[in-house]
């Protein structure tokens, strides 16, 4: 692959990164992992209690396959929209401005979608409430890398997307409990209730995150950035009882602002092979993971008599598989490296969809469904965290965005195809060959990509100059290969 080439026309040197990356674990990251985890959980729920309720609303409502899967496609639809756009305004606006919001917008949708009324009526709310599910990954995913200290970044960026399975569960125990202590026409409205009412709790807890300093610094507001690093450096050297010493290095970072049509044009030239990268991985997690949900309760739990109400179990014990698989990959990012875990996690997980293909009994599909999510879930949080990191600041929602957007492409169309296949075994099939991208694209990084283990954001991300204090005014030096 090739290198990004290219210098920023204006640049501001700081210490302030250098700052935050020496910095010991203290209660502000644990504060962070938790309200940004928190989120993400959220986002699970959301994404995880229709593959629970489904089964009951295509009873009470009478629905065809086709339209349930429409269910599942208007959401992941909803989620490319929101992803982009919300992700162009996290890099112009902030991160704080734009966790806030969109979780705001996904708690006042979701209200609505639990008093749906018809088919069409529920198709159109989870779709608005996608939109604000998809900003959440844009601008979780972006802010998570810019406040942890590099040596802590990847275990802690893993824990907080191993919010995703918590989710999950939590979706589950509550699909379960409704479905079989109310009506049927109540029991899934109240599933989706209780999602707005947690995410009242995450909106809350996130106001204790600042703006990210990093963020800060690349759109000029350098006064504030310092006064939020001084803060955290006061906050835990109090805590640790210790005395920070002086930080000399500098490093020299872009600042120009760019607009949405600029932005694209560099992600696509200077950062072309990162963001190919980006959108490969989560083209194949994203099919796998919302073509699963259709396959398990409109195809394949029903071919082997699998009555609605079970079917809460399988998901809960498949979010229990996928948290395994997201708590191993925590550790392995940060000891045996990204490029490893993102390679293994992929080739698993599709080795783990042959398996599943050859389940025939309700124990077999269980086994099978919990062993793609340990695989699969973990193999998507480290990928997560990979494109977090090799993606600039100042367009790295965006550039999250957009593969959040091509991940919806094989998840809004896994569910269609599903619908149509002839049967369980070649739906299976149909899905192992979209997760296919994922394992190649993860092995050409291996071989040519820069490993972001215990390195400055700023350099894995061909964002900075380096300089002593000091020395000679910085000159643009050529950044490291794709």
């Amino acid at each position: 692959m090739k290198a990004d080439h290219g210098a920023f026309p204006t640049r501001l040197k700081t210490n302030l990164t250098a700052r935050l990356d020496r910095l010991p674990w203290g209660r502000f990251h644990t504060v962070v992992t938790i309200a940004l985890g928190l989120g993400w959980m959220l986002d699970a729920f959301e994404t995880s209690i229709i593959g629970s309720v489904l089964g009951q609303v295509k009873q009470v409502w009478r629905l065809s396959t086709t339209q349930g899967s429409a269910l599942v496609s208007s959401w992941v639809l909803g989620m490319a929209v929101g992803a982009v756009l919300f992700g162009y305004y996290s890099d112009r606006k902030g991160r704080k401005k734009m966790f806030i919001f969109t979780l705001v917008w996904y708690a006042a949708f979701s209200v609505v979608t639990a008093l749906s009324w018809n088919f069409y009526s529920l198709l159109a709310f989870r779709f608005l409430a996608a939109v604000g599910v998809g900003g959440e990954y844009s601008a979780v995913t972006a802010a998570m890398v810019e406040f942890i200290p590099s040596k802590h970044r990847g275990k802690t960026s893993a824990l907080i997307l191993a919010g995703f399975p918590v989710g999950g569960m939590i979706a589950a125990l509550a699909a379960d409990f409704f479905l079989n202590h109310f009506s049927a026409d109540v029991g899934w409205r109240l599933g989706f209730g209780v999602g707005a009412l947690l995410a009242v709790v995450g909106v809350w807890v996130r106001y204790a995150i600042p703006e990210s300093p990093r963020w800060l610094v690349m759109h000029g507001h350098a006064e504030e950035a310092e006064r939020i690093v001084g803060s955290v450096e006061n906050s835990v050297a109090a805590e640790k009882s210790l005395a920070l010493k002086p930080v000399t290095a500098t490093v020299n970072l872009g600042n120009e602002r760019r607009g949405f049509i600029q932005q694209m044009r560099e992600l696509f030239s200077r950062y072309r092979w990162r963001i190919s990268l980006a959108c490969a991985l989560n083209f194949a997690q994203a099919s796998v993971v919302y073509g699963i949900m259709p396959l398990l309760s409109l195809v394949i739990l029903p071919h082997i008599h699998v009555a609605a109400r079970q079917m809460p179990s399988f998901y809960f014990v498949g979010s229990l598989a996928a948290l395994g698989g997201s708590l191993l990959a925590a550790v392995l990012l940060d000891s045996w490296g990204r490029k490893g875990t993102v390679f293994a996690g992929y080739t698993l997980a599709a080795a783990a969809m042959l398996a599943l293909h050859y389940a025939s009994t309700p124990m077999t599909v269980l086994l099978g469904f919990a062993l793609v999510q340990f695989c699969l879930i973990g193999a998507s949080n480290s990928a997560y965290v990979v494109t977090s990191e090799i993606l600039p600041v100042r367009n790295r929602a965006t550039g999250l965005g957009i593969s959040v957007t091509a991940g919806r492409v094989g998840a809004f169309t896994a569910p269609f195809l599903l619908s149509h296949a002839s049967s369980p075994g070649l739906a299976t099939l149909a899905l192992t060959v979209m997760m296919l991208p994922g394992p190649v694209a993860a092995l050409l990084w291996c071989v040519k990509g820069i490993e972001g283990n215990r390195r400055s954001l700023e350099e894995v991300c061909n964002e900075v100059v380096a300089e002593p204090a000091g020395a000679a005014p910085a000159v643009a030096v050529s950044p490291v290969p794709d």
